[in-house]
């Protein structure tokens, strides 16, 4: 008989099976798990002579027709008198007195680990000894079971039993994904100019087990030309899993669409897309708490069922999918999108879910794995990266969080109180201005803010009026982070300090995220990073987790020269102190592109402000030409609508819109849909202090510090709003630059190849005249 292997630790045999009751989501986090840690190498410290601490336990059992290998860590195992122990050590914040045995989930890994060991030692019976820490009285209290060498076995058989189901359809999965993905064939006659090389390239990286940076530029096909290799690399058994990560929803939904062309092959593999909890949600308004919502009470006791059920009736497993099985079932969605990532090929979600230390998937990345990482929009991970690995308090929170807590709370009120104290003195760094920076972080308020977890902890899990409660898991929450961020802390942060009014605030700053993007990319087998705009290459590398080493790859445009006109207007300043006194020759170059031809255009400027200042003078001046302005802060419905008036018509219509928002990329109107943007100005940042902290560092590392924190980040939004024109072979449009700046050395050494067909032209009528020859040609 052959038998299939099925490989798991002790600790995911007994969570899966043995798990039950509510979803809950406080206060578990990385935190905690953190402190459980540095508990438990306490407690195997002071073990005594004869103590064994984290002792690797490892066993092959056939049962049916899966050979199951089990392997994990016993905490502790030691002799006392004649009798063997093996201990299971366990953190808690439930008061002392409320401490019992009852959690069968922690004696069921214990007895797990201790029929390995009977088996291994020839042992007729062992002490299986629970061991609780409470973390903040720091109290221990123990629980002893003896175990016969027969009971172990049994309990053990039985265990195997239930789980043998899903070992077999697990190997079903694998074994289909194998045999379906060897087989997978490219969904077009032909490759795209560049796209076969793009795939090669991305082939070549994943065997030799490095990382990839491609510039590809819109057109090639990007999306397939990385999902094609790396689902053929699974299928030949060099990679076991692909994270596709996003930046935006529009992205997944191109993702989602070229798995459709796939599974047109009729092959098995799956698929998991993971949608954001609020946009899943089933309430109106999330509120995780079991005692509110219904599809996380119970969430243990029916989310087995729903799974599998899902995974033998499912292939791709999008938003829709989830929802209608977690409905059916009464489950939460989103976790139940978690549950189903264990078992698919493809786990199709944002960022954070691989990066952000606030919820990344903890169950893939606690050791390394045969994962490739195809990073989309890779030049979006800049701005996101430098967000995740920084975290800020306020003084003011921890003033209202005060109030929320009752005054017999002793502890509690006094961990606040020391926080406080230090934002006083925090606040007397500021007296010579209202922000104060330094490369060291401020080691006092993170020991004040680790006692203040430690007791808030114990509130949120003991009996009390929870009246408060979601406005003080959002300050825990917040402090739990700044503490986790706290160890990345490296000479790549700063520590900001900002005081208004009464208020300070103090921001740990990530300012260059390559180290721990590099952390996190290095337990993979292969990373992927591509976009359209990824240039210039070294400012990347340098802060995406780069090397010197680094593949690169930078592939020409699929289109044509002559499906585009480039302007470049370099007698106008749009510069903040000569805006108001370029504003009428401003109108009159506007006026004069969009008159050449009628349709849509775009018209993007560096802020709303400015944006306004342009389009009121451009309406007083020309008030029969249609317009739309977008509004700040728009929902996604607000967005579709203002997308759905883009339609092929021969009306001139002309949209303001703001350069880096939500419609400078991601957006994709083919055909006459868009057939022009222009650019106004060079789409520097604004100045703040933030922006030149960013200056002075990298002044100091690479003596780029305007390019790194200015030039190259304002120059990737022109280029990202500049590619909203020609989106497919049968495109042809304009495409305007605005500005003295853009012929200028450090500017012009920036344009890519596809663009460098531009013209010069400043005066309003030669460029009606050269618009209207291009248009007619």
């Amino acid at each position: 008989m052959i038998f299939l292997e099925c490989r798991l630790s002790v600790r995911e045999l007994v969570e899966f099976l043995y798990k039950s009751g509510d979803l809950s989501y406080t206060p578990a986090s990385i935190e905690r798990a953190n402190l459980g840690s540095r508990i438990h190498r306490l407690l195997q410290s002071q073990g005594k002579g004869n103590y064994q601490s984290e002792v690797y336990l490892k066993l092959e059992t056939e049962l049916d027709t899966i050979n199951f290998i089990i392997d994990g860590r016993a905490d502790g195992i030691f002799k006392e008198e004649d009798n063997i122990i093996l201990e299971e050590i366990k953190t808690t914040a439930i008061p002392y007195d409320e401490i019992d045995d009852s959690n069968f989930l922690h004696f069921a890994q214990a007895y797990c680990y201790a029929h390995i060991y009977v088996q291994q030692n020839g042992l007729d019976n062992i002490l299986v000894q629970l061991t609780y820490y409470q973390i903040e009285t720091k109290q221990i209290k123990t629980f002893r079971q003896v175990k016969t060498k027969e009971e172990l076995l049994s309990f053990y058989t039985q265990t195997l039993s239930l789980y043998l189901r899903w070992a077999k359809l697990t190997q079903k999965i694998r074994m289909n994904s194998a045999q379906s993905l060897k087989s997978l064939v490219f969904p077009f006659e032909n490759y795209r100019s560049g796209q076969r090389e793009f795939a090669s390239g991305v082939y070549k990286t994943i065997l030799d087990k490095r990382s990839l940076f491609a510039q590809a530029p819109t057109g090639i096909g990007k999306t397939i030309s990385t999902l094609f290799p790396s689902l053929k690399a699974i299928g030949e058994g060099k990679a076991e899993k692909i994270f596709y990560l996003c930046a935006k929803n529009i992205t997944s939904s191109v993702v989602y669409n070229t798995l459709n062309l796939l599974y047109e092959q009729k092959l098995p593999f799956k698929s998991v897309g993971i949608t954001a909890k609020d946009k899943i949600c089933f309430l109106e308004e999330r509120n995780c708490d079991p005692h509110i919502c219904p599809y996380a009470k119970g969430y243990y006791s029916r989310n087995k069922d729903a799974l599998y059920e899902l995974l033998s009736n499912e292939d791709l497993m999008d938003k829709e999918i989830l929802s209608q099985y977690a409905k059916k079932h009464s489950i939460c969605p989103f976790e139940l999108s978690l549950d189903a990532s264990l078992y698919a090929d493809l786990i199709v979600c944002d960022y954070n879910y691989v990066f952000d230390p606030r919820v990344y998937l903890k169950r893939f990345f606690m050791e390394k794995g045969n994962y490739i990482f195809l990073v989309d929009e890779a030049h979006n991970l800049v701005d996101r990266a430098r967000e995740m690995y920084s975290a800020v308090l306020s003084k003011s929170s921890f003033q209202q969080l005060s109030k929320y807590i009752p005054k017999e709370e002793k502890q509690l009120h006094s961990s606040i109180k020391s926080v406080l104290a230090d934002f006083k003195k925090l606040s007397s760094l500021c007296e010579d201005n209202e922000f104060y920076a330094s490369n060291e972080p401020q080691l006092s308020i993170l020991e004040k803010i680790n006692h203040f977890i430690e007791h808030c902890d114990g509130y949120l899990q003991s009996e009390h009026d929870d009246t408060y409660d979601e406005d003080i898991k959002v300050i825990y929450f917040d402090a739990v982070n700044y503490l986790r961020i706290s160890d990345y802390y490296d000479e790549n942060f700063v520590t900001w300090i900002h005081k208004e009014n009464k208020d300070v605030t103090i921001k740990q700053f990530c300012m260059n995220p390559r180290t721990p993007l590099k952390s996190i990319m290095e337990k993979g087998r292969t990373s992927v990073l591509f976009s359209a705009t990824l240039s210039p290459i070294d400012y990347y590398l340098d802060l995406l987790g780069g090397e010197d080493e680094t593949n690169r790859l930078s592939l020409p445009s699929p289109f044509q020269k002559e499906q585009s006109m480039i302007l470049i207007n370099n007698a106008i300043s749009t510069k903040y102190k000569n805006r108001s006194l370029s504003l009428p020759s401003l109108i009159s170059y506007l006026h004069a592109v969009i008159l050449s031809k009628k349709g849509n255009y775009i018209i993007f400027c560096p802020s709303y402000a400015y944006m306004e200042q342009i389009h009121d003078a451009f309406t007083n001046e020309y008030p029969d030409i249609q317009t739309t302005i977008q509004k700040e802060n728009l929902s996604e419905d607000e967005k579709q609508m203002f997308l759905n008036q883009f339609s092929s018509t021969q009306k001139l219509h002309v949209y303001f819109c703001v350069l880096g928002g939500m419609f400078s990329e991601g957006i994709d109107l083919k055909g006459d849909l868009l057939i022009g943007t222009i650019l106004i100005g060079v789409g520097l940042p604004q100045i703040n202090p933030q922006q030149e902290l960013l200056k002075e560092h990298f002044q100091k590392e690479k003596k780029m510090g305007y390019a790194y924190a200015y030039q190259f980040p304002g120059m990737n939004k022109i280029l990202q709003a500049a590619g909203r024109v020609i989106r497919s072979v049968h495109d042809k449009g304009v495409i305007v630059f605005i500005d003295e700046r853009f012929t200028t050395p450090p500017y012009k050494r920036l344009f890519p190849n596809h663009l460098q067909h531009y013209q010069i032209i400043n005066e309003p009528q030669k460029a009606y005249l050269s618009l209207l020859s291009f248009w007619n040609s």
